[in-house]
């Protein structure tokens, strides 16, 4: 592949790499992500280009009138704020490419000499694939599930305590008078968990995003937005019926447990009910008149503008808490989604006979190839892995 006798300059000016750094998207991202599994000892080079792309994305304007080597001496302390206003970018303004390429050639020699002269690599900040914390004034934190910390935002007030893979709300000192949010970000292959401000309890999946308030209001209702995937434990309230929004179905409850599931990319959203007692009811019935009453062993689904109840095995649907998939009965094709979630990979199914077979499983600490392997046992199939990615196949014997 050509990107194996890349230098750190033509990762710059790559396009496809570009588009990774400031402007990506699932096929994007796993290409990247699984090229840097196979590609170790290109993982310091793909590190400084990142950080020089990011330090490029300003207005032109802006990068005119600005000394360019009182820029970079002051690069670490900026480097923070740098990020910030990145992920911010990309929902304000389109990104360039030209833009990149027309700077690039102008400041190459002279910036990325005094760039990597000044910038101490010794620990990388490793941008791709991290859990991600947006606080209430837009600052980006990148959450290391190994480490155990106060996470302060831009003034230094403490907003929460970081205790390795959860954050604790009840343990902050900032209170705030009105309604301020926080988006926790979990990519394909992590989990995380959190703990609100009222002590209830989340566990967000893979490929999730939960947007929650700092802290909850003596006299509001306790609203949570969510795309993905959590596993709920609500602390009881009766003043404050706690809500979880998404982009179909809601779901409101006063203090039980429950799963939601709501990928965005999968036009499918349910709530299973473990204990307790929850309401359902589209996202556009603000004064649920068609609310649905559910109990617990009941899987609540939102598919079609129609919500239908079913009695089903609830350690199904909450067995990925425990890092456990557990098929019953599922067709492949909703099976290798959870696979890619799971494995942060990205899965292409190319014999259609597969894509409505339903398979049967409990994997607990197998490997995705393991994984793959009792399924094509099920039904025999081939897969390798190309581009980045894993292709299934017809088996070949079965062809002749």
């Amino acid at each position: 592949m050509k990107y194996d006798y890349y230098k750190i300059e033509d990762f710059v000016a790559d396009e496809y790499f570009q588009k990774w750094v400031l402007n990506t998207d699932d096929m994007c991202d796993n290409f990247w992500q699984n090229w840097l599994k196979d590609s170790p000892g290109k993982l310091e080079d793909i590190e400084k280009a990142r950080n020089f792309i990011m330090l490029l994305n300003v207005e032109e304007n802006q990068l005119a009138e600005q000394d360019f080597n009182a820029m970079w001496r002051n690069i670490i302390e900026r480097r923070d704020v740098s990020k910030s206003q990145l992920i911010r970018s990309r929902k304000t303004k389109p990104f360039s490419y030209a833009r990149v390429a027309a700077v690039f050639i102008g400041l190459m020699v002279s910036a990325m000499a005094v760039y990597y002269t000044t910038v101490d690599f010794t620990e990388p900040v490793e941008v791709f694939n991290q859990i991600t914390l947006e606080l209430e004034d837009g600052t980006i934190k990148y959450l290391n599930e190994e480490k155990s910390e106060m996470v302060t935002n831009a003034q230094g007030k403490k907003i929460v305590e970081q205790r390795q893979n959860t954050l604790h709300y009840a343990n902050a000192d900032t209170l705030f008078q009105e309604l301020k949010y926080n988006q926790l970000t979990v990519p394909y292959g992590k989990k995380f968990q959190l703990e609100l401000s009222d002590g209830s309890h989340v566990f967000l999946n893979s490929g999730s995003k939960l947007r929650y308030p700092v802290h909850f209001l003596s006299d509001t209702p306790r609203n949570v937005y969510l795309d993905g995937e959590a596993y709920f434990e609500v602390e009881k309230d009766k003043s404050r019926p706690f809500t979880v929004v998404t982009h179909d179905m809601d779901t409101r409850v006063l203090g039980t447990e429950f799963n939601v599931s709501s990928y965005g990319n999968e036009n499918n959203t349910s709530t299973v009910l473990v204990e307790g007692s929850v309401i359902v009811y589209s996202s556009g019935d603000e004064d649920m008149e068609e609310a649905i009453k559910i109990v617990p062993g009941e899987r609540a689904v939102f598919q079609d503008d129609a919500i239908d109840v079913a009695t089903v095995n609830v350690e199904k649907y909450i067995a990925w808490k425990d890092n456990k998939l557990l098929f019953e009965d599922d067709r492949f094709y909703l099976i290798l989604k959870e696979l890619e979630r799971n494995f942060n990979v990205e899965i292409e199914n190319r014999y259609g006979d597969l894509e409505n077979k339903k398979f049967t499983g409990s994997f607990d600490k197998e490997s995705l190839d393991q994984i793959l392997r009792v399924c094509s046992e099920h039904t025999p199939f081939q897969y390798s892995w190309s581009n980045g990615k894993i292709i299934i196949t017809k088996n070949q014997e079965l062809s002749k």
